[in-house]
């Protein structure tokens, strides 16, 4: 008995299990990315986002946190609601807020919660000491910059390195920014008043959780660079608010390009040169931007 073999068949079939093998090797790596993705990245829930400002809110009214925009997240008349949950997971959170004027801006930090692990508190309990406590905020902006940033400001005076992180719109305690800080120590050296000590004890705080996360330091340091930094509108607690960005259009980009507006892209390209000299006189380390999800 003769036994014909249909070469083109046994090919055929071979090239069928190879597909069928990498089909399952696919879907394999596919599924596995997509649990590496819920488990690190997590999913965006409103209930959970809205929970999020909620507690945010319930410190405010119990005057753990401050900020300016606390009263436009958490009054009754609150001009900032939640639009759309962007990003939830255990190391950032980005909220899209709707405003009063059909605009948006973006509700970010690092942690969901401010303090729940016992690091946003700069004091556990009410300042004792005006100065003393001035002193203590000023020495770790200089040695959270020096070890974030790699920074170094040991030449500045107190007040212009305050000042080169935070503005006067922004600071309820004027006192923080160390105008006259000759006074403050001649004036509350041997006088205490509680209330001013409590309010103070709040916003050093506040200030703190803001300071240790990187983002936010590097955006609020180079604020002036306000054409290729996030602009930070404000804040509330260990939550910022930056202006909401959408992307580029591609098509909108080539044609751009072939444009004979040539001055404003020079001169773009100028500032992104000076930020970039910036980062080489400044620091005394190389500075590396990354973005990683815990």
């Amino acid at each position: 008995m003769k036994i014909t073999i249909h070469w083109g068949r046994v090919f055929g079939l071979f090239i069928a299990i190879i597909v069928g093998f990498i089909a399952i090797i696919c879907f394999k790596l596919i599924n596995k990315s997509n649990q590496f993705y819920d488990e690190d990245i997590g999913q965006c829930d409103m209930h959970e986002a809205q929970e999020i400002i909620d507690n945010l809110c319930e410190l405010y009214s119990l005057s753990q946190v401050t900020g300016s925009h606390c009263s436009s997240l958490c009054n009754i008349n609150s001009t900032l609601t939640l639009a759309q949950c962007l990003s939830l997971s255990q190391s950032k959170i980005v909220l899209l807020m709707s405003t009063n004027t059909s605009s948006y801006v973006v509700l970010k930090s690092t942690r969901r919660y401010f303090d729940k692990h016992h690091t946003d508190l700069l004091f556990h309990e009410p300042i004792v000491s005006i100065p003393s406590a001035l002193l203590t905020f000023h020495d770790i902006i200089n040695s959270t910059l020096d070890r974030h940033l790699g920074i170094s400001k040991d030449n500045l005076k107190n007040e212009d390195l305050i000042r080169r992180l935070f503005r006067y719109d922004r600071i309820e305690n004027s006192m923080i920014l160390l105008d006259k800080f000759e006074e403050v120590i001649v004036k509350y050296n041997d006088y205490y008043e509680h209330n001013l000590a409590l309010s103070l004890t709040t916003e050093l705080n506040t200030l703190f959780s803001l300071i240790t996360q990187h983002e936010f330091l590097l955006s609020h340091y180079y604020r002036s660079k306000h054409e290729l930094m996030p602009k930070i509108i404000g804040w509330c607690g260990h939550i910022y608010i930056t202006e909401h960005l959408t992307p580029l259009n591609h098509p909108m980009i080539e044609e751009q390009l072939n444009s004979e507006t040539w001055i404003p892209k020079a001169w773009l390209a100028n500032r992104l040169l000076q930020l970039i000299d910036s980062f080489d006189s400044e620091l005394h380390v190389p500075l590396h931007l990354c973005d990683l999800r815990k």
